[in-house]
């Protein structure tokens, strides 16, 4: 589904990612686990056209991406939601939403959609008519993820998801990435610093280190790499 080949993106004249390649298949949770700075929100950005690479090719369902505009990549069917969520906070939980389908022409479906929504988190709908500035940061965390898929994407982009939430709310969190997994077959690509947790839900993994991937490998093979326990688990 997705193809990053030799990719360099820079900020002015710092090299950020360093010749990075991975492939993603459809259906697969796939994680990018490594420290601060590594450069995995950069790979996330370059994927979406905020920051281009200067060189190299990132390939959607066989098609040449990196020259593309944002929405452009968006309205192929890859959505991304940021580190720190960035939701409307003067919009209300419905208005928010409605951005998320903004270039959607199928109204039934997304009337739909914003039902499975509600299904999926309830306390939005209950919230729906407040402000999103006024929502917990879990609750924010849920509107942005659910922002994203109300444009129905293909490939889902998750950058950090359990930063600076409570245990418990990871946790329901993680659960809904998934169940949109199996129940909607939406391909997902998580970046998250808390690497035990992202390579128990995902199929495969890649490590980042300084800008380049120093190890790819299954979930449960990273789980158990000596080297991943020490640097990235704690262990």
């Amino acid at each position: 589904m997705l193809k990053l080949k030799d990719i360099r993106t820079f900020y002015g004249n710092i090299m950020a990612l360093k010749g990075v390649s991975m492939d993603i298949s459809e259906g697969e949770i796939i994680t990018l686990i490594g420290a601060n700075g590594a450069g995995k929100s950069t790979t996330l950005m370059s994927i979406c056209g905020i920051v281009p690479p200067r060189s190299g090719e990132i390939l959607f369902m066989g098609k040449p991406i990196q020259h593309m505009k944002p929405d452009r990549i968006v309205s192929l069917g890859i959505s991304q939601v940021p580190e720190g969520r960035r939701i409307f906070p003067y919009l209300t939980v419905l208005e928010n939403l409605d951005m998320g389908a903004f270039l959607r022409n199928d109204k039934e479906n997304v009337k739909r959609d914003l039902e499975y929504i509600f299904e999926l988190f309830p306390i939005l709908a209950e919230r729906r008519y407040q402000t999103g500035g006024t929502l917990s940061g879990g609750e924010q965390q849920m509107l942005a993820i659910s922002r994203a898929l109300m444009a129905k994407p293909r490939l889902l982009l998750l950058d950090e998801p359990s930063l600076g939430l409570a245990p418990l709310v990871v946790k329901q969190i993680f659960d809904i990435i998934t169940k949109v997994n199996s129940e909607q077959g939406t391909t997902i690509f998580l970046v998250e610093q808390n690497a035990n947790l992202a390579l128990k839900v995902a199929h495969r993994g890649y490590v980042m280190e300084n800008g380049r991937i120093t190890l790819s490998d299954n979930a449960a093979s990273l789980l158990s790499n000596e080297d991943v326990k020490k640097a990235y688990l704690g262990l």
